[in-house]
Order: structure tokens, then sequence, then C-alpha cells
């Protein structure tokens, strides 16, 4: 019996039809999985960040994976079994660990925390998430959440990285408990050099005054190592960590010299280096570094916008600082230091009506008095204040708020 081309092609089709519908069927739900996972992600996040403006960790610390925390910290890391056993029966105790996750989430933070939820990502039950912590004088930091879901679709904090202070939580946790009772063999692990007995002695003994905020102990050997051991990342950190404790402003600068010199493209380290790189008028550089953070948290929130401009600004680029405080203010209108940002470039590019513009919004928005002899203070703002679009406005509102 002869079958046609057509009659094959026909019984072909019929074949392929449920397949192709099975196929659609299994995308359409895949993609409904992810979507559901990916607002897990997001609401989860919202309700924590929501709950640390509100001063309370209880939502952060009951989403935290301990045992995923534990053998993070752990990990290959050759520490003391009673630091270990201590340590399990603190994480076991809610209260305790609450306390110390607090702190370190509480650095610098001036009248409460006041975090802002930047960026959620997530890829099936991995997910990622960038938050902004404001401290004092205009300063921040960014945390960026390692996260999870379990097997019932709540959120799971696996780890937290801090770019204020150049480590994960897990890192930071384990190198504490080297430091609580370093050995000969842990202090080994954590240079990435040949060393001799002498060297790991050194390490061991900055490790230690470290752990007793003895700081003049600690500088003392770090300033008698060789070179090879004051360029080791974890001398490095240690030794920004304790002269940030210790408020040593003269100590910190070498520290961070240190960090510029030896690890100047990390962007883990960048939000540290700009701390180095405005006070010294460094500006090129404090640029690089803004966009490689930028870069590397894959975020464009308008505190880094407001930076990149004032960097730009002092670089003689007022075009590009402005465009960098437009796209601040553009990203978050509610954020103070973009409108100082969008005044200054404004003020250089003798843009006086839009100045004027900024001006009325800091005042009206933010409480400012910005009268003449408040803005002079600032060099920029002095051909500014002389404008006709200036007086007309000052006539009118300065003078009212004043009477």
């Amino acid at each position: 019996m002869e079958v046609s081309i057509k009659s094959l092609l026909a019984l072909m089709l019929l074949g392929i039809a449920p397949l192709a519908m099975a196929q659609d069927d299994d995308y359409a739900e895949r993609e409904a999985a992810e979507a559901r996972m990916a607002q897990a992600f997001r609401s989860g996040m919202e309700l924590i960040v929501q709950d640390l403006n509100r001063d309370s960790f209880g939502l952060f610390v009951s989403a935290i994976d301990v045992d995923d925390m534990v053998n993070r910290i752990f990990g290959l890391r050759l520490i003391d079994q009673r630091i270990q056993r201590d340590f399990r029966e603190d994480m076991e105790d809610f209260d305790n660990f609450r306390s110390f996750v607090e702190s370190t989430h509480q650095a610098e933070a001036e009248d409460g925390i006041k975090a802002t939820l930047l960026l959620v990502e997530s890829r099936g039950d991995r997910g990622r998430a960038v938050v902004r912590f404001e401290m004092s004088h205009f300063r921040v930091n960014y945390m960026e959440y390692d996260l999870g879901l379990d097997e019932y679709g709540n959120i799971r904090i696996n780890d937290w990285t801090d770019y204020l202070w150049g480590h994960t939580f897990s890192e930071r946790m384990g190198l504490s408990m080297v430091q609580a009772h370093p050995n000969d063999s842990a202090v080994r692990k954590l240079i990435d050099i040949q060393v001799g007995s002498p060297d790991v002695f050194q390490v061991t003994e900055i490790l230690k005054a470290a752990r007793d905020y003895n700081f003049e102990r600690f500088f003392q050997i770090y300033e008698g190592m060789d070179p090879r051991l004051q360029r080791q990342r974890v001398v490095i950190l240690i030794g920004l960590d304790t002269a940030r404790v210790a408020r040593r402003r003269r100590h910190q600068r070498t520290m961070l010299e240190a960090m510029a010199e030896h690890f100047p493209e990390e962007p883990l380290y960048s939000l540290s280096l700009l701390d180095y790189y405005f006070p010294t008028e460094q500006y090129e550089l404090a640029y690089e570094a803004l966009l490689r953070l930028k870069n590397d948290l894959r975020i464009d929130d308008g505190v880094t916008q407001a930076r990149l401009s004032s960097a730009t600004l002092v670089m003689g680029q007022p075009e590009d600082a402005n465009a960098h405080a437009e796209r601040a203010v553009e990203i978050e209108p509610d954020l103070e230091i973009g409108w100082w940002a969008l005044l200054r470039s404004r003020a250089a590019l003798q843009n006086h009506a839009g100045a004027v513009e900024v001006v009325d919004t800091l005042q009206s928005e933010y409480g400012h008095t910005l009268d003449r002899e408040t803005l002079i203070r600032d060099p920029l703002f002095r051909t500014f204040v002389r404008s006709a679009e200036y007086q007309a406005w000052a006539a009118e509102n300065v003078a009212t708020d004043a009477g």
C-alpha cells in the first residue's frame, strides 16, 4: 500500500503538535515558578528592610540560615575546637546572636538605622540583594546579601558582604575566631606567600594586638614588618579595622595608603578608598573607584551619582557633573545629597535660574535657610548670590522666613 508524501507529513505533524503543546506548557510552568520565586525574594527583602528601619533585627536574624552560615565561617580555617563550640552555642542563643548581628549593621548610624533596598535579583532559588545604609555626614555603606529560599518558599540569608569593611560576614567572623586563639597553622593559612616562623610570629602578634585593642602595639609591630608582610591582605584589612575602631586618623591613612598601593583595582575596597582619595584630592582615582563600586554592585543609586557629580565637578567637568546630579535626583528625588550636587553643578555652569529652583527645594523640603551669608561660605556660590535670579528669590523667600 502506497502512502503519499502528503499523508506522511500529516502524520508527522499530528505527532509534533502535542509535543510542542507540552513544551509550551512546561515553559509556562517554569516561567510561573520563576516569577513566584522572584516575588518571594522581593517581598521577603522588603519586609526585612522595613523591620530594620524600625530598629528591629527580628526578621533579619530569623531569616539567617544558621547551619550554612556556620559552615561558611568555619570553612577550611583551623579554628580552635573550644572556640567553635562556644560559637555554636552563641548562635543557638537568639538574643546573643541578634546583638552581634546588630553591631555589624549599626556602625556610625545616626538616629537609628536608615536602610534603602536598592536591588533584588534572583534566578531560581538563589538571589542577591543590595541595601544602602546611611551614616553620618552624607556617608553611606552598602551591604550585598547572598540569599536563598527554603522548601516553603521563605527567604533565607546565607551571608552578606560589607563594602565599607571590605569582607563578607563569614570571612570576618572566621578571622575573628582565628584571632581569639591563633596558632601557627591557622595563621599560615591567612598568608598567601611562603613565610618562615619569624614572619608567622609577627602576624600572630599583630592579630593578638588587634584582638586586645592594643593599638600602640599593633602599629609598632606593623611599622617593623617586612614589606612583604605589610602588603598582605589580612594585615591591611585588620589594620584598617583596628584604626577605625580606635578612631586613629593617622593610622587609618597609613592603612588606606597601603590598600591603595597594593589593591587599587579591588571593587570591594572602593568605598574605603574614597575616604583616602577625596581628602588627598585624587579625584580621578575617586571617580574610577566609584565606577568600580557601581559596576560591581550593579546598582545605579542617587548617592553614587551625586558623588560622581562631586568628583567630576572638582575635575573641571561641570557638564558631566550636572548630568550625574540630574540623574541622582531623577533616580531618588527624595535624596538630599542629590539636590546639593545639582545646586553645585548648576552654579558652576552659571545656570542661575536652575540653581534658584534647587535652592527653593532645599529650603522648602529640607528646612535649610539659604541666605547670602550661608551660601558665600562656599566660593562656588559667590557669583550665583550676586545674580539677579537669586536676589529676586531671596528678597521674597529669605526675608519672609526671617520675618
